[in-house]
């Protein structure tokens, strides 16, 4: 069976890189005594995922990690030794169980929901509205592995449509994201992109991002949640 969670990566923890977040949760579950299941050969390793990486800095409350166990265990009781072993910073939300011929996690996950609340006073509106009405947006994203050191994306076939609403002194974006098999869109580059193509001055560095839903499409196409809606919740 599969032991798939929906976890946590709270602001006590948003500046650890995804590699760190990754080899936390997989002591985590060394500690715990899950009987998770690992890869033959000469350097065997633990058959766990999560659903998408997050970016340095991004607070999330809808992780997902999926671990492959070579017996079938109690759902909730596994759940509550991950979340005991777990550090400050992630927590354990829900759990289910999937069958292990279902589809990977990471295959599974077709966009995010993000809140990105920025300390930013001037009205907005007309180019939240250009952007909306806009086509395309292109927008050349850093990709430090390429020749070139960048690649040309459109941010709208990514982010279709903004939400912006003032809070005080703060302007806050919301918007889904797409998530494909080639690549995602990173908020901040959004905000880039925004300051470039309508001349902004969008403070990025102060960002305060949040992911605050995962979901894959049924069959039908319509948006769910990465877990079944019986899945069990912890208190």
């Amino acid at each position: 069976m599969k032991l798939r969670m929906q976890i946590t990566k709270d602001r006590d923890i948003r500046f650890i890189s995804h590699l760190e977040y990754v080899r936390t949760i997989e002591r985590a579950i060394r500690r715990a005594k899950l009987p998770a299941a690992y890869s033959e050969g000469f350097n065997p390793h633990m058959k766990f995922a999560l659903a998408s990486a997050l970016g340095v800095g991004v607070v999330s409350y809808t992780e997902f990690v999926e671990i492959e166990l070579y017996e079938d265990v109690d759902v909730k009781a596994a759940a509550e030794a991950l979340d005991k072993a777990l550090p400050r910073g992630i927590r354990v939300l829900m759990a289910d169980h999937v069958d292990t011929h279902h589809a990977a996690l990471m295959a599974q996950a077709a966009g995010a929901a993000y809140r990105v609340t920025l300390p930013f006073k001037d009205d907005i509106q007309e180019a939240v509205a250009k952007y909306n009405e806009a086509e395309t947006l292109m927008f050349k994203k850093a990709a430090p592995k390429t020749k070139a050191g960048f690649k040309e994306v459109d941010v709208k076939f990514f982010i279709p449509e903004l939400e912006t609403i003032q809070e005080g002194d703060n302007t806050v974006f919301s918007f889904e994201c797409k998530i494909t098999p080639t690549g995602s869109m990173k908020a901040v580059d959004l905000l880039n992109a925004l300051n470039e193509a309508y001349g902004l001055q969008l403070p990025v560095e102060m960002a305060d991002i949040e992911r605050l839903r995962l979901y894959r499409y049924a069959k039908n196409g319509k948006k769910i949640g990465m877990l079944n809606t019986d899945a069990i919740k912890l208190a």
